[in-house]
């Protein structure tokens, strides 16, 4: 599962298998355990498919920081997509 980012507590990432057959998306955590359900948001639209774990106020927050980096995001997905190394980007909020 390549790391695309990461904003405290919040880790932005994808499943190889899904990126193959879906259009450009996240899964969020924040935390990394076997029992953690990712949130899902597509990349173009800034919809929520799953919200997962998330409580309302940490969704929210992968919003703003999804629609803040979309196009760095869609970048770097398409980067792992085509199977090349990714350096997870450092999310900021200003």
């Amino acid at each position: 599962m390549p790391k695309l980012a990461f904003y405290k507590f919040l880790t932005f990432l994808i499943v190889s298998f899904d990126a193959l057959n879906e259009p450009p998306h996240v899964h969020v955590i924040k935390t990394k355990s076997h029992r953690t359900r990712y949130a899902k948001i597509w990349l173009r639209s800034l919809q929520v498919s799953e919200q997962g774990d998330l409580t309302d106020k940490e969704l929210n927050l992968a919003l703003q920081l999804t629609k803040a980096y979309q196009r760095e995001l869609i970048a770097q997905f398409e980067k792992a997509k085509a199977g090349k190394k990714v350096e997870p980007l450092k999310l900021k909020l200003e």
